[in-house]
């Protein structure tokens, strides 16, 4: 058995060797020749290489009996790499002979043509002869005794000439203007005949020898210049001719010949779809331009003379509509020659993307080849880091057939089918490479028995990693006898983000938990593009609807912090991030702990917080989003904002954010466009909406948090502040360090109301002068001014009663609780209505309701937890206002009640009436409900504030911002619930 596999393997090198070599010997064949004496050789070659391939076919066949065998005799092992590699060598033998074969048709092709073209000379060259002879016999008539023969039919060419002489000789003829146009017609009928002899002429020039091409262009420029003579003779005796009524007439009738053909060739244009016949039509053009300038020349100078008549207002009016017909025919034809041009220039980039993907993907193939099945767990790890290196190379394979992809787009309907074939035979052959890679990388993660998970490393004693079923980790504290969803250091780390709750302003507040978070996930270490090129590595591009498992998703991971530890090795625990940053994305996405996560949750959490520029964040969000043609449409841009607002809500601060409801941010975005492209989404997010408006900050921060800035803190006395500094726009000389501004602090003769201005960075001169000018400017405003013309740091979104929210994978399970006491409370009227009950009992229902209302709980976290005096009385008047409708109706029945007994008729009508406005009233009390649910008391102050904006609010860069602290959100943070972690079975 052994030596049968020796044999298989001796002859399997032997085939790869001759095969290269024949390949070797084909590539280095010369082009086709031009010449029969080149292609005869040329021809001789092929034949012999193709014999000698088809010698060789018995010994593929051999070797494909030797596999079989092979395989008979392995029934009971895995013998897919036997199979691999016999297929491996019959396919290149194949595109080998097939290459040989196409060869082989092409310089039989070549050799055809040139006979014909010899024929085709040889037959002119005969006609020369005789029109040498013909010419010899009209030198004595002829001044032009230099023509050459370069029309099909001399003696045509001679009694034109006549014709033209005697023409000449009798301008004032009657019949001139006929006899004209008749040979006017003649000449165009053998302009076809003229161009196909000067073309061949031609190319018949570089085939020749020098002495022979020497005397045929002496000859085709002296036929050359007899036509372009006759031509210019034939138009200036149509001048001549120019007070000739009936030649008027002519031209008129030619015109409008003239005008219907280049309406046809207008709609010919339209139909021509390949560069070839555009140059055809292009050379059709050119041929009558010097007939349809003649006509216009002519038709001009009778016009120009301004004559009366209805000839003239007919040739006027034929001149303008030639002359627009034409020119815009020329127009047109000059812009589909220039994007005929650069299609192909982009054909030409799209088959240099497609020759290099093919060689990528053959040579992945080819290193597939020689996988082999682990015999130790060692091993297996060893071919685990092999694989590593093997996938590093499909990020660049993917980006270049991207690119070809979006070439293809581009050209549309001009892309070649074999261009378009290729295409997706390499993509199909990527995507086949991918399954191969993902199934050996299974296949090797479990045979090196679980070192690839992070492990109960990333705990101390007494607490222990633990997985459910769906493998969901979770902690149990031994000491304690407690077990939680949140690792110990997450835990502390909750503990510590609590101290921040002190800060004021929620989109402060926010960015610092994050980047809180951020630090100790250790994401500040891992840039954009090492989180992007691991998604690709994983086949995670273009899978946004997918469904990743804890498994998966800590491949990913580790993958991702690998990256990270090997730049920085003493920062990064790769263990300890694995599982913090598998914990946090959970609790963000995954709060109920089913163990799966969508790949669009999955990568916009990781980008939120990775290393990299806020551009390049918005623009690699937008790619998650964007269909083939870079176009997001309202559902696709819901979902993401949907995801980026789960990472303030998973901190309790999502309400000053807009709250839950994505829907005002999405059309605030989309405004009247039905599709988003990534130029108006950046542009929507560099106004920093409210919805998203913690992200900048957070990167403002991170950019802040080394800035020195040679100034003291009036509130602290800190110098030099460290962060972000805070200098008021109103007070002379004020500065407060960000502590201090987080906190709200006052000092004497500064208020929240007055503007501030945020530097990340140092400031230079001109920033300290333009801030003292409009601390001077501001001195002359009194209060009512900045009460009249607020500011706000963010792009405020109308959010009260804009209709249904949009699709959203995670339902409000406060609001279908609310709907539901609501259906409750409105059948119990509709009961007490048909009962025809004491108004006590309706009064009593409409007041329990009320109360429901006044105590109904809001929406996630942290709705009505805080409720300052102002907003308290609001909810009062809307309360009494309720009730004061309740008081007019219930007066109202029970006038009704008191009167006389009505018609039954009548009292059906009046129940029925009575029901409308029950119902009427339960739309409204759902409405004000929905605001109360959705929506809190800073998102009314923000719409009272937006009424009054007179001024469009100013645009913010990562150096500099301005802010107002009383225009800042001060909410305090909610808190999310989850579920109870599994009890600890032991």
């Amino acid at each position: 058995m052994q030596k049968k596999e020796d044999s298989f393997e001796q002859k399997r090198l032997e085939l790869e060797s001759w095969l290269q070599r024949m390949e070797k010997r084909l590539g280095g064949m010369l082009p086709v020749g031009h010449t029969a004496d080149v292609l005869e050789v040329q021809l001789r070659e092929q034949k012999g290489f193709h014999a000698e391939l088809h010698q060789f076919k018995g010994q593929i066949e051999t070797f494909q009996q030797l596999t079989q065998r092979l395989i008979t005799m392995h029934q009971h092992e895995d013998t897919s790499h036997y199979k691999k590699i016999t297929e491996y060598i019959k396919q290149h033998y194949d595109r080998l002979d097939a290459c040989v074969i196409n060869r082989g048709k092409l310089l039989h092709a070549a050799l055809s043509s040139l006979q014909n073209l010899d024929r085709s000379m040889d037959k002119f060259l005969a006609w020369l002869s005789e029109a040498e002879s013909v010419l010899e016999t009209l030198e004595s008539d002829v001044e032009s005794r230099r023509a050459s023969h370069q029309l099909k039919d001399l003696a045509w060419l001679s009694e034109a000439e006549s014709v033209l002489e005697t023409l000449e000789s009798d301008v004032e003829s009657r019949r001139a203007s006929h006899q004209l146009k008749e040979l006017q017609n003649d000449i165009e009928r053998h302009a076809p005949t003229h161009a196909a002899l000067r073309n061949s002429s031609l190319a018949l020039l570089g085939s020749l020898a020098p002495e022979d091409a020497l005397m045929l262009q002496l000859r085709g420029d002296e036929m050359e210049r007899r036509w372009q003579a006759l031509r210019t003779r034939t138009l200036d005796l149509r001048n001549r001719l120019e007070h000739n009524t009936d030649y008027w007439n002519a031209l008129l009738l030619s015109l409008r010949e003239l005008t219907e053909w280049v309406i046809r060739k207008d709609t010919e244009l339209g139909l021509a779809a390949r560069q070839d016949d555009h140059r055809a039509f292009r050379q059709q053009l050119e041929d009558k331009r010097p007939l349809v300038e003649a006509s216009l020349r002519s038709a001009r100078q009778f016009v120009a003379g301004e004559p009366s008549g209805d000839l003239a207002r007919n040739l006027r009016r034929e001149l303008v509509k030639l002359s627009d017909k034409w020119n815009a025919l020329f127009d047109r034809s000059d812009q589909l020659a220039a994007r005929f041009e650069q299609n192909a220039a982009k054909l030409k980039q799209l088959t240099i993307n497609l020759e290099e993907a093919v060689v990528a993907v053959g040579r992945l193939e080819r290193a597939t080849l020689s996988w082999s099945g682990p015999r130790s767990a060692a091993e297996a790890r060893e071919l685990l880091t092999s694989l590593r290196v093997l996938e590093q190379q499909l990020p660049p394979l993917q980006r270049v057939l991207d690119d070809a992809r979006a070439q293809a787009t581009m050209l549309g309907p001009a892309l070649p089918q074999s261009s378009a074939t290729q295409l997706e035979d390499c993509s199909a052959r990527y995507r086949a490479l991918q399954a191969a890679i993902r199934e050996r990388r299974d296949v090797l993660t479990s045979s090196s028995q679980g070192e690839i998970s992070p492990g109960p490393s990333s705990v101390q004693p007494p607490w222990e990693r633990a997985t459910t079923p769906t493998k969901v980790p979770y902690y149990i504290n031994h000491s304690m006898e407690t077990t939680h969803w949140d690792h110990p250091q997450m835990i502390d780390l909750a503990s510590c983000l609590l101290q921040l709750n002190e800060v004021r302003f929620s989109a402060y507040r926010t960015a610092l938990k994050l980047r809180a978070m951020q630090k100790k996930l250790c994401l500040d270490l891992v840039t954009l593009s090492v989180a992007s090129e691991s998604f690709d590595l994983h086949g995670l591009r273009g899978q946004n609807d997918k469904l990743l498992d804890v498994a998966d998703m800590m491949l990913v991971l580790r993958a991702i912090y690998s990256n990270a530890a090997a730049q920085y090795p003493a920062l990064v625990d790769i263990p300890l991030c694995v599982d913090m940053a598998l914990n946090w994305l959970l609790n963000v996405y995954d709060s109920q702990r089913t163990g799966q996560l969508r790949v669009l949750s999955f990568k916009v959490g990781l980008t939120i917080l990775s290393k990299g520029h806020l551009e390049d964040k918005y623009r690699y969000l937008f790619r998650l989003i964007a269909d083939p043609q870079q176009k997001a449409d309202q559902r696709k841009l819901g979902l993401l904002l949907h995801d980026v607002l789960q990472i303030p809500r998973q901190l309790g601060e999502v309400a000053a954010f807009g709250g839950s409801n994505i829907e005002p941010s999405v059309r605030s975005c989309l405004g009247e466009r039905e599709d988003l492209e990534v130029a108006h989404f950046l542009a929507w997010l560099k106004q920093e909406p409210q919805s998203l408006v913690w992200l900048p900050v957070l990167h403002r921060l991170a950019a802040a948090e080394t800035a020195k800035h040679q100034a003291k803190c009036n509130s602290c006395k800190q110098y030099p502040i460290i962060g972000l500094r805070y200098r008021c726009l109103k007070c002379f000389n004020f500065d407060m360090c960000q502590a201090c501004f987080f906190a709200g602090r006052l000092t004497k003769g500064h208020k929240l109301s007055h503007p501030m201005h945020e530097y990340c960075a140092a400031t230079t001169s001109a920033e300290d002068v333009r801030d003292f000018t409009r601390a001077l400017r501001n001195k002359f405003k009194g209060k009512r001014h900045f009460l009249k013309h607020p500011r706000v740091g963010y792009l405020p979104v109308r959010s009260v009663l804009e209709g249904d929210e949009l699709e959203s994978p995670i339902a409000s399970p406060q609001h279908n609780d609310m709907h539901s006491r609501l259906e409750i409370y409105a059948s119990r009227l509709a009961e007490v209505e048909l009962r025809a009950s004491s108004p006590e009992d309706e009064h009593r229902l409409i007041a329990d309701l009320c109360h429901s209302l006044e105590g109904a709980p809001a929406s996630p976290g942290q709705l009505m937890l805080v409720i300052d005096e102002e907003q308290r009385a609001e909810l009062q008047e809307m309360i009494r206002e309720l009730e004061v409708e309740n008081a007019a109706l219930r007066q109202e029945y029970e006038q009704l009640q008191r009167g006389s007994a009505p018609h039954p008729m009548q009292a059906q009508h009046d129940v029925v009436a009575e029901a409308r406005l029950l119902r009427q009233h339960k739309g409204r009390l759902e409405a004000r409900m929905q605001i109360l649910e959705d929506h809190n008391r800073q998102l009314e102050a923000q719409l009272q504030r937006l009424r009054q904006l007179l001024d469009d609010p100013p645009t913010s860069t990562l150096q500099t911002r301005s802010v107002t602290a009383s225009q800042l959100n001060q909410d305090t943070p909610g808190r999310v619930s989850q579920p109870p972690p599994p009890n600890d079975h032991r």
